[in-house]
């Protein structure tokens, strides 16, 4: 067995001068910035909950240490549960609104000719047609 070689982290290596990079197009422009503000959005709601936490034991520390399911209070309910049903509805909305943003480029692409044209490829185990890929 030949052993492979490694760089290291605290060797020099090569690096980017962010100056020398090209300017984005329009379009990738618009996605990370509507990327962006989706994420920015989404992190703020979230963030706004986690706080309000704390600020819940300090000013209701009666509610907020009340005992609820199995003798858990309330504020470990919300950090806990809540906190993990609303991390999945974030990632839920995040990717439901890229599908919507996805579906208005490929509208927009397909009516401006810019459609790149589909390929139809076989896998190696292909045996009937519903196994074929379509390759952009």
């Amino acid at each position: 067995m030949k052993e492979k070689e490694f760089v290291l982290t605290d060797e020099p290596c090569e690096t980017i001068d962010i100056k020398k990079l090209e300017k984005l197009d329009k379009e990738t422009r618009f996605i990370v910035r509507s990327e962006f503000r989706t994420g920015m959005s989404l992190t703020v709601i979230y963030f706004l909950f986690v706080l309000s936490v704390p600020v819940m034991n300090w000013f209701k520390p009666d509610w907020a240490f009340t005992k609820l399911v199995g003798g858990m209070s309330a504020s470990w309910f919300l950090t806990t549960i809540i906190a993990m049903v609303m991390a999945f509805v974030i990632a839920f909305v995040h990717t439901k609104l890229y599908e919507r943003w996805e579906r208005k480029v490929e509208t927009i692409m397909h009516s401006s000719g810019n459609e790149e044209k589909k390929v139809e490829t076989a896998t190696a185990s292909a045996i009937t047609e519903k196994e074929k890929e379509t390759v952009v």
